[in-house]
């Protein structure tokens, strides 16, 4: 059984990977050699990520490959939207 705080510190961990490495493109046993972890914890905790739309997953079980997803950023906003 995997505690439930493991899974959320690797969220953050594999969060920062990705934020770090925008460009990316990883399998769970692959990013699980990267960080320490075990390949189980680090499926799940990238599977969450996914759900989030923090990460995009292509594939499934171990052939799932998994990058990350740039937040949209709005740079200009229209003043007069709002007249």
């Amino acid at each position: 059984m995997v505690a439930e705080s493991d899974v959320i510190t690797l969220q953050m961990e594999c969060t920062l990977f990705f934020e770090n490495n925008p460009y990316a493109i990883e399998t769970s046993s692959g990013l699980s050699k990267r960080l320490g972890r075990s390949q189980q914890v680090t499926e799940q905790a990238l599977n969450r990520l996914a759900e989030m739309s923090i990460l995009e997953k292509n594939g499934q079980g171990m052939r799932a490959i998994y990058r990350y997803k740039a937040p949209y950023i709005q740079t200009e906003v229209d003043l007069n939207a709002y007249d």
